[in-house]
């Protein structure tokens, strides 16, 4: 088992997505010609976004950003990840 705030294959994790009825969002899909309940959060299933989640863990750049105004936070944040995920 992973460690806690650390991300493995196969691992739901929360969404952004509000999602008001019991954690799943109610959308109409035209395609399918009807009502979809879509669970709120994302499947960690491939291995390259795990492994970049681990190293953006490891470089924890909001915390050297912390405290600036949003402009120059987002500037500190690209400047401290340029280079370093890929």
């Amino acid at each position: 088992m992973a460690e806690k705030g650390e991300y493995y294959l196969g691992q739901r994790t929360p969404g952004r997505v509000v999602a008001p009825f019991a954690g799943h969002r109610i959308y109409y899909k035209p395609s399918l010609g009807k009502i979809i309940f879509r669970a709120a959060g994302v499947m960690r299933r491939s291995p390259k976004v795990v492994e970049i989640n681990k190293r953006f863990a490891a470089i924890k750049p909001a915390s050297a950003c912390k405290g600036l105004p949003w402009k120059e936070f987002v500037k500190c944040l690209r400047k401290q990840l340029k280079g370093k995920l890929k």
